[in-house]
């Protein structure tokens, strides 16, 4: 409960370093009163603390993953539509695929947001294969005007023009709104560390960008483990 109802609801790593701060200044100002040392009340503020920073990873135990996705902050992207429209997985030796998720959709706003896509049931061990397809599209202003100062070679994408582009609507005086759509298909081996399977299904939660590149197209997913919205670096990068 504390996992759905705490990380899941949009976090931010503001709280997130405040709880650590503030849990530490408190324990430590706990231990230099001896009424509140005698009865360990600074231990109890400390373990209380970790307890709530080391949420993120109790769904290590439970062997599913929570995935989120965030848009890339932009000035031409209007909204980013994603969808999982499924994710398999096949254990060694079989022909069975168990699906984790499928039919899955949110809409992103640059900059501002991140959404909970629901569980993802990967109840099982010893699986070795995974495959699904996911789409993204773009909604994007495209205002020719602006666009030719910094790139004079490019031209309005249009249906004709360009095989990614589902929609291109002239809004007048140069201005477009263009839709964007891209599948990606994922069909491969499940990488994981050197060494024995563990016993139990150990799968983290799962931070993931949608980043739009300068021109309003889909660029790549950035997936960030063990915590929703990662600290520093991005782990792995998946590029179009």
């Amino acid at each position: 409960m504390l996992n759905e109802n705490f990380i899941h609801y949009y976090t931010p790593k503001s709280v997130f370093y405040s709880i650590l701060i503030g849990g530490i200044t408190l324990a430590t100002i706990a231990y230099f009163i001896q009424p509140l040392k005698k009865y360990g009340v600074h231990k109890f503020l400390l373990i209380l603390t970790i307890g709530i920073l080391i949420i993120p990873y109790l769904s290590l135990l439970k062997g599913y993953s929570n995935i989120f996705a965030k848009d890339q902050a932009g000035i031409q992207a209007k909204e980013v539509r994603f969808k999982i429209v499924k994710m398999e997985f096949k254990k060694e030796g079989q022909d069975i695929w168990d699906i984790a998720i499928d039919n899955r959709q949110v809409t992103l706003y640059p900059g501002k947001n991140w959404v909970w896509l629901g569980r993802m049931d990967v109840s099982g061990i010893g699986h070795d294969r995974q495959r699904g397809i996911t789409e993204i599209e773009t909604d994007v202003y495209w205002d020719q005007n602006l666009i030719s100062q910094e790139h004079p070679d490019w031209e309005v994408p249009t249906l004709k023009k360009k095989s990614d582009v589902i929609r291109s609507e002239y809004l007048g005086e140069g201005k477009y709104l263009i839709t964007f759509f891209y599948r990606i298909k994922e069909d491969g081996p499940i990488l994981r560390p050197g060494g024995p399977v563990p016993p139990i299904s150990v799968y983290p939660d799962i931070g993931m960008d949608i980043v739009i590149g300068e021109d309003g197209r889909f660029l790549r997913n950035a997936l960030h483990l063990l915590h929703p919205e990662p600290f520093g670096e991005k782990i792995i990068e998946i590029p179009s």
